[in-house]
């Protein structure tokens, strides 16, 4: 009787500690976002992804920084130039090889304009963008894919820079952004965002087309068709 008095013991505290692990905290709405954000705590382990530092509690905005998307080191300068240098490679829902290298001068053949980008490649060869900065984030500026296509400037693709909360979305040329979630880690530190993205369509319709996942010194680590 004592030994399954014991085992039952074990089991339970075993089960409580099973969870200390999962400190991640995710944030769904613009009020846990600045409750999290503008709390008072700790604020001893500061790094340049800390919550606070990312997030104005007067204006309820946040500032997602560029080097999220392309995967590269930050050192928590918002007033940085954003075409900054970057050489990663990740794996997009764990299997599609993806690097994403720049910035580089690159030449649009249909308006010869002269523009600094970034290349994303799959590994494998299938696929070559490029992209570069505008007001409200990253935008595609070409598609290798069917023939090569080549996409005016003022495009999102990723929501970089200020100006950003969450469950509200905001239009560039021709689609969409809303962020969906903002993860922090135990220190409060940024541990992911994800979000939505929409195209127009030519009925001028905005389609969902993906959701997409993105951590710090990583870049894209899922994508979702919808």
């Amino acid at each position: 009787m004592r030994r399954i008095i014991g085992l039952v013991f074990l089991i339970t505290v075993s089960s409580s500690y099973a969870g200390l692990g999962e400190t991640n905290q995710d944030l769904v709405s613009a009020s846990e976002l600045h409750q999290a954000a503008c709390s008072e705590f700790d604020d001893s382990k500061e790094s340049p992804w800390d919550i606070k530092s990312l997030y104005n509690c007067e204006t309820k905005n946040l500032f997602v920084p560029y080097q999220l998307w392309t995967g590269a080191k930050w050192n928590g300068d918002q007033d940085s130039n954003c075409m900054h240098e970057a050489d990663s490679t990740f794996y997009v829902n764990g299997k599609s090889g993806t690097t994403i290298t720049g910035p580089v001068e690159w030449e649009n053949p249909n308006t010869l304009n002269t523009l600094k980008i970034w290349k994303r490649e799959k590994l494998n060869g299938s696929k070559q963008q490029y992209f570069t900065c505008n007001d409200k984030g990253i935008g595609r500026v070409y598609d290798s894919r069917k023939g090569g296509r080549h996409y005016d400037l003022g495009r999102c693709k990723f929501p970089a820079g200020e100006g950003w909360e969450i469950g509200k979305q905001r239009k560039c040329e021709s689609t969409a952004i809303e962020i969906v979630k903002v993860e922090i880690d135990s220190n409060k530190n940024l541990s992911a965002i994800e979000f939505k993205w929409w195209y127009q369509s030519r009925s001028g319709e905005y389609v969902h087309d993906h959701t997409y996942r993105y951590e710090p010194n990583i870049g894209n680590v899922n994508a979702w068709k919808q």
